[in-house]
């Protein structure tokens, strides 16, 4: 489910959702929050790392930590608003923080570990999308391993690039019968972006788990030809 929050600006009402479940979000939406996230994270680990080296010693270091902690996730905070909401940087100054802080709480997501459910298929369309079969038996070992660079695609996840992963459903998931077809990849991956987190992260769990699979396979394999 979503709320809807209220804010005053001007004498008039603005209205916004805030997204409470995974299945609140595309894809797309998620990958542009997540960058914001990700881009302050970044700022703020070379701010402290700079104020480390200049005041190492010195006996007020961890309060000027701190403090840059403190500044930094206002900043933040606000940044997340002004996405959810839409304000420009001018009406952002009008906005109570408090207000900032009850939305940004509202998200409550953002702290949450997803659990899966098992999925192996999701409707899209009005029509129904298969996951990679278990020990690949829809998709050829190419499908699974060149085509999508899988190490490349986990690692990706990790670091919160959930944004590539349009491009490896639409070569990885496809309808009852369908056939991998490289010319249709791009419009299918941009239709993708559409798909909710939930769905998402399904496939996320599924991809890793494959992994793990295909891992365990190719050392038991390469133990086996070491013995010989």
């Amino acid at each position: 489910m979503s709320i809807t929050i209220r804010i005053t600006e001007e004498d008039e009402w603005i209205e916004f959702d805030v997204p409470t479940e995974w299945k609140d979000m595309s894809v797309s939406y998620w990958a542009q929050l997540t960058s914001i996230i990700h881009k302050h994270q970044e700022k703020n680990k070379l701010k402290k790392t700079h104020y480390k080296e200049k005041y190492e010693g010195e006996a007020d270091l961890d309060k000027v930590l701190g403090n840059i902690e403190i500044v930094d996730e206002a900043r933040l905070n606000g940044d997340i608003f002004a996405f959810l909401s839409g304000f420009s940087e001018e009406n952002m100054r009008k906005v109570d923080m408090n207000q900032v802080t009850d939305v940004v709480n509202a998200l409550g997501i953002l702290t949450e570990e997803y659990k899966p459910t098992g999925a192996r298929s999701f409707e899209f369309e009005d029509e129904t999308y298969y996951f990679p079969s278990e020990m690949l038996r829809k998709n050829t070992y190419g499908d699974f391993i060149e085509t999508t660079q899988l190490d490349a695609t986990i690692d990706n996840m990790k670091n919160g690039r959930y944004d590539i992963l349009p491009e490896q459903m639409a070569i990885l998931c496809r309808r009852e019968g369908e056939e991998y077809d490289e010319d249709l990849i791009e419009e299918k991956a941009e239709k993708f972006k559409d798909l909710k987190m939930d769905t998402v992260m399904e496939f996320a769990f599924f991809l890793t788990n494959q992994n793990n699979k295909l891992q365990r396979t190719f050392s038991t394999y390469s133990g086996r030809k070491t013995n010989l």
